[in-house]
């Protein structure tokens, strides 16, 4: 695997990867302690070759060219489990990335059943098993070890096998225009980060509409108070709290709200006396 952290490097692995017609990617990145996503590395699988592009150097490189790459909608992007992926190189590089192809999704509309992972699905399709053992290591360590960039570089490198063997079982069976649909719908996630519409990411079942009304209240202050303080939307409160309060159930709701809105004028006047933006 080649590692890009210069702007040298990255001009000739962009080069390359506009010669391509489908380019394979993955991404690693940090979240468990924060709202806000950190991009550690972004992995692409070239015919010839696999490289890892460090994105905690981003301040040190020019992204104008990589980001007309992730762009361009003639150019396929192909990712397992896109979703997250997308959201996070949206965020990081303030673009929305075009043209994907989610291998979990177009196997799971071809085959059914729950989603599989891009390990188990390389193990069925190819009979060969990889380990998970580096999914969660910390890739904001510098230098990554040898075991990170031989996991990093296995998440690619057998993505494009996966492509060839989905593509022609969906043009075989006709759904080439279903699959597009699925697939444009990852990519129309423009309100991921709008307060207003956080109550979408939250499962719900026999609602009246005074309780969906509470849920939508409820779910954009909690949205406010992680964003602002950088923290998951869980440690303000439980989808399952959020959801008793709607449903008029005491959980100590209010005792929350006035706790964070008090840390939230505190990092408000943090944030103002030191000219910070909500990424810093």
């Amino acid at each position: 695997m080649k590692i890009v952290q210069d702007n040298k490097s990255l001009k000739n692995l962009c080069k390359l990867l506009k010669t391509q017609k489908v380019i394979y990617l993955d991404t690693e990145f940090k979240r468990d302690r924060t709202y806000w996503p950190k991009l550690c590395t972004i992995q692409f699988k070239t015919q010839r070759n696999a490289y890892l592009v460090d994105m905690l150097l981003i301040e040190r490189m020019n992204m104008n060219t990589l980001k007309e790459i992730l762009i361009d909608k003639k150019l396929r992007k192909v990712i397992h489990s896109a979703k997250q992926d997308i959201e996070v190189i949206n965020y990081t590089l303030d673009i929305n990335i075009e043209n994907i192809f989610d291998t979990q999704m177009a196997y799971n509309v071809l085959h059914g059943g729950d989603e599989i992972g891009y390990t188990n699905l390389v193990e069925k399709l190819f009979k060969i098993k990889l380990s998970k053992k580096y999914q969660v290591s910390d890739w904001e360590s510098r230098p990554l070890s040898k075991n990170q960039l031989a996991y990093a570089e296995n998440d690619v490198l057998y993505l494009p096998r996966i492509y060839t063997y989905l593509i022609n079982l969906i043009k075989k069976r006709n759904l080439i225009n279903k699959i597009n649909n699925k697939n444009q719908e990852l990519t129309d996630n423009n309100d991921i980060y709008n307060p207003k519409f956080a109550y979408k990411k939250i499962k719900t079942k026999n609602f009246n509409q005074k309780e969906k009304t509470l849920l939508k209240k409820y779910s954009k202050w909690r949205e406010v108070c992680a964003q602002n303080l950088n923290i998951p939307r869980n440690w303000v409160i439980s989808d399952k709290n959020l959801i008793k309060a709607s449903k008029g159930k005491e959980v100590g709701l209010e005792k929350n709200k006035k706790m964070y809105n008090q840390q939230l004028s505190k990092f408000s006047n943090y944030i103002n006396s030191k000219n910070l933006s909500k990424k810093g």
